[in-house]
């Protein structure tokens, strides 16, 4: 008989199992209900697929992340093991083929989207399939407590109903205690053998540092840790433009985003994965199905949405067990800012109902109809014409999404997209007369760097914004480029797609949506306060305040993370030693090499001392990674 470990080797290459696996998967093998709380980087696939394939039948895998359930379809399918799923927008002809192959074809792996259970034909084809196993992935988001609540999470109790003697593993990287007893309740598990892995990374050095200048810090880690690198920033602007600055400073980077086509992004995920381009500068796009050991620093230059996103992005870091950076650089001005963000991406009931109203509005629905309707529309417009905040009504409208009452896509090759094929002086010749395209010219000018050698997304909203044009007249002005043959200039068209899954009956739709959009609020509120205090605490541990956040107790400090190194360094580097390194740059420039094997300068000091300096904007960095004076 084939045994869990030979399943590990023949397929994974690994010859042994991490800790807890083993026991998770004989847990299943044993037909007991599974809990298995493990952190990124965990090995949660590895706990149901393995015991799938040493039973006849099909797993049934239930996953609320798209682009996380093709990536695990398309990894198995290369190693020749049968899977397939059933997503949102899978025509019925092809649904009835997928029951038929996994019915009469072997296919070891299901998989599909939480809200295609809601739909009884599919719940009555799955019941008559030979299911061996039920795995429930993403489980935190079957909690009104988890961090991703969706409602459709809770329709998963009648798959107990359906096979009451077939077990069922619930796999999440990231829940409290609260929540882990919701999940086992709200699933109807029985007698679940939970297991829990710590959150401590002991290799992962974390760390929170309030600087001025995040280029110059981002390139001091990298000089002391050239290793792969994951740099996390807030939109694709940022992502394109820290890569050219790596790249003009002779560091091999490349950059990650959502809007890039499919082709694109596995290049680029390759050239990373194979170190042609060691660095990677990425929005959060930039997450699922990655697994490389090596990295060994991951610098947010961003403040993410929440602690739970923030420890699996950092987690990327330090797989191979070496010691590992996750480094957070912050501004005073950007926590405000991004303080001031949060507070208007949240909204009430009031806003939901009148966004909702406005919707049917701009699509013409009338009372009483719209189910089962597909519309398409320019999201843009839509704000424009009814004076939303981009972020709140995107937000309002992915809420309505999870809780059933629309199914929202964004498609983002549909985008004003803008790139400058002439000059910069032979632009602005055609703005001699007319101010208001020098203003607008002007403003993508100094706003989109690489606008000649770079298509780019261009929000008109944000130039109109900033220039007090008018939408009308910034496409106006864009058109005449276009046709002068001074760029290319592809006009917005509509981005997003809706499906109706309930007639509109105004605001009697959303009534059962209120009490869960008052405890996402709250959730988020709480949340929010809890990244902020580790963010801004500088008196305890980075690590205790972590694992306290997820229900986990150290009673040591871990005397590597930026509290503990603060406390070690509290009697700071004399001003004359800051000084003597100051002058000897403003001499010459010198790498950080040169100040201690040359004038014999203790490093701690040096470092400390060009942090110092580099914060106070005294020195600057050159392509030969020396400092020198400004």
């Amino acid at each position: 008989m084939t045994t869990p470990i030979e399943i590990l080797q023949k397929y994974w290459n690994y010859d042994s199992f991490r800790e807890p696996q083993q026991d998770i998967i004989n847990s299943v093998l044993d037909k007991q209900d599974t809990f298995a709380l493990l952190p990124t980087g965990g090995g949660k696939s590895i706990c149901f697929q393995i015991p799938a394939l040493l039973q006849p039948g099909t797993c049934l895998v239930v996953s609320p992340l798209i682009a996380l359930i093709e990536d695990q379809v398309n990894n198995l399918n290369k190693l020749n093991i049968k899977a397939t799923s059933i997503i949102g927008g899978t025509p019925m002809h092809e649904i009835d083929a997928i029951f038929d192959n996994c019915m009469y074809g072997d296919y070891k792996f299901l998989y599909v989207s939480p809200e295609r259970l809601k739909q009884g034909w599919i719940l009555d084809r799955i019941e008559k399939l030979k299911i061996s196993l039920i795995a429930i992935d993403e489980a935190h988001c079957i909690s009104q407590w988890g961090h991703d609540f969706r409602p459709s999470y809770l329709e998963l109790g009648k798959l107990r109903d359906l096979f009451p003697t077939i077990p069922i593993i619930a796999l999440t990287a990231s829940a409290n205690k609260k929540v882990v007893a919701d999940i086992c309740d709200n699933l109807k598990l029985n007698n679940p053998k939970v297991f829990t892995k710590s959150f401590l990374r002991e290799n992962l050095i974390y760390g929170v540092y309030k600087v001025e200048n995040q280029l110059n810090t981002v390139l001091r880690i990298i000089q002391k840790n050239p290793a792969p690198t994951i740099i996390y920033v807030r939109n694709r602007k940022e992502a394109y433009f820290f890569s050219a600055q790596l790249n003009q400073l002779n560091h091999k980077a490349t950059f990650f985003h959502g809007g890039l086509s499919i082709i694109e992004k596995k290049k680029r995920m390759q050239d990373w994965i194979e170190e042609k381009t060691p660095i990677i500068v990425a929005t959060n796009a930039f997450g699922m199905g990655i697994d490389k050991k090596n990295v060994k620093n991951v610098i947010h230059i961003q403040i993410p949405e929440n602690i739970e996103n923030y420890y699996q992005e950092a987690g990327r870091a330090g797989r191979d067990g070496n010691k590992a950076f996750a480094s957070m650089l912050v501004t005073t001005q950007e926590i405000k800012q991004n303080s001031d963000m949060f507070e208007t991406s949240l909204f009430d009931k009031e806003f939901l109902k009148l966004i909702y109203r406005k919707l049917n509005n701009f699509l013409s629905i009338a009372y009483g109809e719209g189910y089962n309707c597909t519309y398409s529309f320019n999201f843009n417009k839509f704000c424009n014409h009814n004076k939303f905040l981009h972020r709140k009504a995107y937000n309002a409208l992915q809420f309505l999404d999870r809780q059933g009452v629309i199914r929202l896509t964004q498609d983002n090759k549909n985008k004003t997209k803008l790139v400058f094929t002439a000059p910069s002086s032979e632009i602005l010749d055609i703005t001699y007369d007319n101010e208001g395209y020098e203003n607008i010219i002007h403003f993508i000018l100094r706003t989109y760097t690489g606008i000649h050698e770079y298509e780019h997304d261009i929000d008109l909203t944000l130039i109109e914004q900033h220039t007090g044009e008018s939408i009308e007249n910034i496409i106006d002005c864009l058109k005449t480029c276009h046709d002068q043959n001074l760029c290319n200039y592809t006009p917005e068209e509509n981005d997003i797609t809706v499906i109706f899954n309930e007639a509109w009956e105004e605001d009697r739709t959303l009534y059962r949506t209120f009490p869960y959009l008052e405890q996402q609020n709250k959730q988020k509120v709480n949340q929010y306060k809890s990244l902020l205090f580790y963010i801004e605490n500088q008196d305890i541990c980075k690590n205790k305040i972590l694992l306290e956040y997820f229900d986990e107790e150290k009673k040591e400090d871990c005397g590597t993370c930026s509290t503990c190194m603060s406390r070690k360094t509290a009697i700071p580097t004399s001003a004359s030693v800051i000084e003597t390194i100051y002058k000897l740059l403003n001499h010459s420039p010198l790498s950080i090499n040169d100040l201690e094997i040359n004038h014999r300068i203790n490093k701690e000091d040096i470092i400390y001392s060009i942090q110092v300096l580099l914060e106070q904007n005294k020195i600057k960095i050159n392509n030969e990674n020396q400092y020198t004076t400004i």
